[in-house]
This record gives structure tokens, C-alpha cells and sequence, in this order.
């Protein structure tokens, strides 16, 4: 972002080029698919008998347009910008999955700690047992790590769990709202909780949605919050269901209010 001269409203256009690619990874490599931003499971691109994208198919050409649109680019030229971050020496012969995770996970603290509040300190992976000495965390691994944890001074002020994407029957970012937001509501009430992604599935997003402060009363969580929540809804006509989701910018935006 510092070298194209970007600021909060273009970090989801940045953290696309970065993660975002129009190949999927088979057999150990990166093969070309629909010359389409892969943004859901593969197997959810198909081309009907009579040649034509799916439905699926037909959004990710819908964003490719919109992120070409975005970039000043030509439709066509799209899928040679995205993937930056995959295209690295040392990234590249990985299966992208856990590096894909890890790195945005860093990108939103980098944005968050970049242009959020100054007075906020910003650390990833931090441990809940360091962090809340005497809590019981039991349904958690020995091992788990709250992926971003912001404080101003000693005071936790908002807890982040990042997933580039989730499964339906299986919601990280619920399950970790209810372990950890007990605990840092008894050091500081107004503590904070979202989570982040970059989920296209309209009813694995529901589905956290549900769990908000927003729709649901006495919520753990306080927002989900997508990369760009205009691509997932406005732009795919979903606005309205998806309505009380946020953007990174707006999260970033927000921070001033953490105490």
C-alpha cells in the first residue's frame, strides 16, 4: 500500500492482489481454472451443459470486473495482478492454505496497527492463558492463540480472529467468542470482539451474522467483518442479508472508540 501511495479505503484491494488468485492449487501445483478469481471451493465453479457459467462462476467474473475497475486495468489483465504473495520464492511450491491464513491474519494487524488508532497496541498470536491468567480455557487446544489482541496500555481492548474463509458446520469465530470474550469482559467489559474474513458463501455468512450484537441481544461478538463487504452483497445483489456485516475500513475506522 505504501508504494502504490494507498490508504485504509484501498487496503481490501491490496490484501486481494496479495491472497486472491485465479488458479487453484492440484497436485502440488498451481493450475489455471475459469481465468476467475477463486473466492469459494472449487468445486462450487462449473460450466452448464450448454457451456455457460454457473451462477458462482458468473459472481467471480462480476468481481474480476469490479477489482479490474478498481485497479485500472483491463478485464483480461485481472488474474496476472492477483496472487502476488503466492508468486514469492518461498511461498510459492507451498500449499497455500495455512500460509494464505497466516499472512492475512499479519495483513489486518499491519492495517489495523497502520491506520488505526496510535495509542492501540497490536499483537498477533497471543496465548488466552498469558493473557487471562486463572480462566480455564479446557475446550481449547494447549496450544490456541487468539490471533490479534489489541490493548491501549495494559487494557485488552478488542479481540480478532481472522478466517480467509470458513465451513458452515464448523465457525472458529463463534467458538471463540464464547471462550474467550468471558474472560476479557471480566478485565474490561467494554472489550471488543470481531471477526475477519474474506468468506463468499451468502449462508456461511448468515450464519455469523446471526451471532452478532446487531441481531442477536447480549452477542459475544460484535461484528463480522469482511475484506469488502460491497463484493459479497451490493454487487451481487445481497445487500440486504448482509447488511450489518462491516468493512475492514469500518472496523480500522472504529478503533478510536476501543477503550
Amino acid at each position: 500500500m505504501t508504494a502504490r501511495g494507498w490508504t485504509l479505503d484501498r487496503a481490501w484491494l491490496a490484501i486481494t492482489m496479495l491472497l486472491v488468485t485465479c488458479d487453484v492449487w492440484r497436485y502440488g501445483e498451481w493450475q489455471a481454472f475459469h481465468d476467475a478469481p477463486v473466492l469459494r471451493e472449487s468445486n462450487d465453479y462449473r460450466l452448464t451443459k450448454s457451456g455457460a457459467p454457473n451462477k458462482a462462476l458468473s459472481e467471480a467474473v462480476k468481481v474480476k470486473e469490479r477489482i479490474a475497475e478498481e485497479l485500472g486495468v483491463g478485464v483480461a489483465s485481472v488474474c496476472s495482478e492477483l496472487g502476488v504473495f503466492f508468486r514469492h520464492p518461498d511461498i510459492g511450491g507451498l500449499q497455500p492454505n495455512n500460509p494464505r491464513g497466516h499472512a492475512f491474519r499479519s495483513l489486518v494487524a499491519e492495517t489495523l496497527a497502520r491506520f488505526g488508532d496510535s495509542h492501540l497496541d497490536v499483537a498477533e498470536e497471543v496465548s488466552p492463558r498469558d493473557l487471562f491468567p486463572g480462566f480455564d480455557f479446557g475446550n481449547r487446544s494447549k496450544d490456541a492463540r487468539i490471533d490479534i489482541v489489541v490493548k491501549r496500555g495494559p487494557r485488552p481492548v478488542a479481540l480478532i480472529t481472522t478466517r480467509w474463509t470458513y465451513r458452515h458446520d464448523r465457525v472458529d469465530i463463534i467458538d471463540e467468542a464464547r471462550a474467550y470474550v468471558p474472560a476479557a469482559r471480566e478485565l474490561n467489559r467494554d472489550c471488543r470482539f470481531f471477526g475477519v474474513t474474506a468468506e463468499f458463501g451468502p449462508a456461511r455468512l448468515r450464519k455469523v451474522i446471526g451471532q452478532t450484537s446487531p441481531v442477536m441481544r447480549n452477542s459475544a461478538i460484535d461484528r463480522l467483518v469482511h475484506l469488502n463487504p460491497e463484493l459479497p452483497g451490493e454487487l451481487l445483489g445481497r445487500n440486504g442479508e448482509l447488511q450489518e456485516m462491516w468493512s475492514l475500513e469500518q472496523m480500522v475506522g472504529d478503533s478510536a472508540n476501543w477503550q
